[in-house]
């Protein structure tokens, strides 16, 4: 069930709520490397379909990339967007490889970004049923959070799945 606020009692809440640039901020205090998860056929999951009505799943393009920070896993996050946006602004998904999907949408500012919705992790959702392919040892998820960035008439959903390992790092406001 998402929820527009979460109950998270460790420093995480700071990460969660933050509205600009996660990857540029932790970049500022620890290695930051993406590695996108090899490009195939994906599952797009029941609650990502909701948010593009009337698309089927052969209509999306999908973006997966584990994101790591001085080498521990800290967050796995899902980039979703209707084929067809493809072709204008949103191409430049396509390109990101192992840079950071804030490189398209932090450096433009008529893109919007919705509020927040976040959920808590359970054994069979599917974000941790996903998770577990990776086999990431000692990793857990603590929290999952939903926005879309919207360009235009054209939005894109980002998914973000936080692990227990971003708890080692310190969140600072600058």
């Amino acid at each position: 069930m998402w929820n527009k606020n979460i109950q998270i009692e460790n420093r995480l809440k700071y990460w969660l709520l933050d509205v600009k640039s996660l990857s540029y901020r932790i970049s500022n205090i620890a290695k930051l490397e993406i590695i996108p998860i090899n490009a195939r056929k994906s599952r797009i999951f029941s609650n990502e379909k909701k948010i593009f009505v009337y698309k089927k799943s052969e209509d999306l393009y999908l973006r997966e990339v584990l994101i790591y920070a001085d080498k521990l896993p800290i967050m796995y996050a899902r980039t979703i967007l209707p084929l067809e946006h493809l072709r204008g602004f949103w191409r430049n998904i396509k390109k990101l490889k192992n840079k950071p999907l804030a490189d398209i949408v932090f450096n433009k500012k008529k893109i919007l970004r919705s509020n927040f919705k976040f959920r808590k992790p359970s054994y069979n959702d599917e974000f941790s049923k996903r998770i577990r392919r990776f086999s990431l040892k000692k990793t857990k998820i603590l929290a999952i959070r939903e926005s879309t960035f919207r360009n235009k008439n054209e939005k894109v959903l980002l998914t973000e799945v936080f692990f227990n390992n971003f708890d080692q790092f310190q969140y600072s406001d600058d």
